[in-house]
C-alpha cells in the first residue's frame, strides 16, 4: 500500500542485552512530510487519540492530525502532564517541516552520559547536523559512517556510565535449572564479558558473551508438537494431525541437521497447512472492529464497498484460497488511501501545554 514516505531517524540508546545501563547503537526517527506549511507560534486545541511518552498524536478540533513533540520537556514534567487518550488539550507550539525536527542537537546533548567534554560536544555538534541533513536526503550509507564517527566519541562515556546488573540477578531471567558446574562457567564468563566491555575491547567481549549463550542455549528445549499445539489454543482435526506433526518434527530436524534450506521448506509447507488452524485461534475482526481501528470517517458508498471487499476476505480464509487473499487487501487499502492521505500527521512541537486546567511550559 503505497502511504506517503516515511523513515524512521530517531535518537537511540540500545540497552546492552537488558543490563542496567544503557549503551549506545544507531540513531533513527519517523520522518513524516507535512506537505503543507503554517505559521510558527500556532495553537492546536484537541484531543490526545495515542500517546507514546514525549511524543502524542492530537486530533484537532478542525479536523488535522498532529504528531506532537514534548521533547523540549523535561521528564518530570511530561509525567506531571499524565497523557490520556481522549483527554483534551490545548498545545502552543510551532509546525515542523518533518518528525526529524523534534530531535535537535540541543535533544542529542540532552541524552549523552556524563563526562562528555565541551571540545566534543563541538565535533559531535558539527558530525550530528551532517548526519541530520544525508538522512534527510536519504544518503543512509554516507550517514552511517558518520555514525560510526559519533559513536568512537560517546561509546567510551556510555561504557563508563554503564552499571550492569550483578550476575544473579541477571542469570534468574532465563528460568534454566542450571548445572553447579555451569552457574560457575557462566558467571566467570559474564564478569569477564562486562570487563572487556568496559574497556572497550569489542571483539574480544563478543567472544565471552557467545560462549555465554552456547551455554545457555544447550538448556533450552524446543517444544514439542503435541505442547505447541496446546499453546496454540486450537484443535488439529484426526485426518491433518499426522500430517502436520510430521512437518513439525522434519522441521525441527533439518534445523537441528544444518540443513537450512531444507528446513525452511518444511516450515513454509508447515505454515501453509496450519494456516487455518492459525486463522481459527486468532480470528479477524468484524467488519466493524477492523474500521474503527481508523480514526476517520468513509462514505458511505465506500463503506458499503469496503464491507462487500471485507467480507469477501473473510469467505477467501474460510475456503482456504489464500493466493486471492493479498489482491482484495490491496483493492481494500486502494479505497482507504484517499483517506489516510487526508490524515497525514503534521509535525508539531510544542512549547506549552495546558492539559486539566494546568499549564507546562518548556
Amino acid at each position: 500500500m503505497s502511504r506517503e514516505k516515511k523513515r524512521m531517524l530517531v535518537l537511540s540508546i540500545a540497552l546492552a542485552l537488558g543490563i542496567g545501563g544503557v549503551m549506545p547503537s544507531y540513531t533513527f526517527a519517523a520522518v513524516e512530510q507535512a506537505g503543507s506549511h503554517f505559521q510558527i507560534g500556532q495553537i492546536v486545541k484537541g484531543t490526545v487519540v495515542e500517546n507514546w511518552g514525549n511524543e502524542i498524536i492530537v486530533k484537532g478540533d478542525s479536523g488535522e492530525r498532529y504528531h506532537v513533540g514534548l521533547h523540549t520537556f523535561t521528564e518530570e514534567k511530561i509525567q506531571a502532564m499524565n497523557f490520556s487518550v481522549g483527554a483534551l488539550v490545548q498545545i502552543e507550539g510551532e509546525v515542523l517541516e518533518s518528525i526529524a525536527d523534534f530531535y535537535s542537537f540541543d535533544y542529542f546533548v540532552k541524552n549523552l552520559p556524563l563526562g562528555v567534554t565541551k571540545d566534543e560536544i563541538k565535533k559531535l555538534e558539527l558530525l550530528y547536523n551532517e548526519v541530520m541533513t544525508l538522512e534527510k536526503d536519504e544518503l543512509w550509507e554516507e550517514a552511517g559512517e558518520l555514525w560510526v564517527q559519533i559513536n568512537r566519541i560517546t561509546n567510551p562515556y556510555y561504557l563508563a556510565n554503564w552499571e550492569p546488573e550483578a550476575f544473579d540477578v541477571y542469570i534468574s531471567m532465563f528460568e534454566y535449572p542450571f548445572t553447579a558446574n555451569d552457574l560457575l562457567q557462566l558467571e566467570e564468563l559474564y564478569y569477564q564479558w562486562v570487563s572487556l566491555a568496559k574497556s572497550g575491547a569489542e571483539i574480544e567481549s563478543g567472544v565471552k558473551l557467545d560462549q555465554f549463550f552456547e551455554i545457555v542455549n544447550t538448556y533450552y528445549v524446543e517444544p514439542t508438537f503435541e505442547e505447541y499445539i496446546i499453546d496454540l489454543g486450537t484443535t488439529i482435526s484426526k485426518t491433518d494431525f499426522p500430517v502436520i506433526k510430521k512437518l513439525y518434527e522434519d522441521a525441527r530436524q533439518a534445523s537441528s541437521d544444518g540443513d537450512d534450506q531444507l528446513a525452511m521448506d518444511k516450515w513454509e509447507a508447515f505454515d501453509s497447512v496450519m494456516r487455518p488452524y492459525y486463522r481459527a485461534a486468532n480470528p479477524m475482526p468484524t467488519f466493524d472492529e477492523q474500521m474503527a481501528y481508523y480514526d476517520f470517517e468513509v462514505s458511505k458508498e465506500n463503506l458499503s464497498k469496503l464491507q462487500k471487499i471485507y467480507t469477501g476476505i473473510i469467505d477467501l480464509e474460510l475456503n482456504g484460497k489464500y493466493d486471492e487473499v493479498d489482491s482484495q487487501w490491496e483493492s481494500f487499502y486502494s479505497i482507504l488511501e484517499p483517506y489516510f492521505s487526508m490524515n497525514v500527521n503534521i509535525p508539531f512541537r510544542a512549547t506549552q501545554v495546558i492539559i486539566n486546567g494546568e499549564t507546562f511550559q518548556r
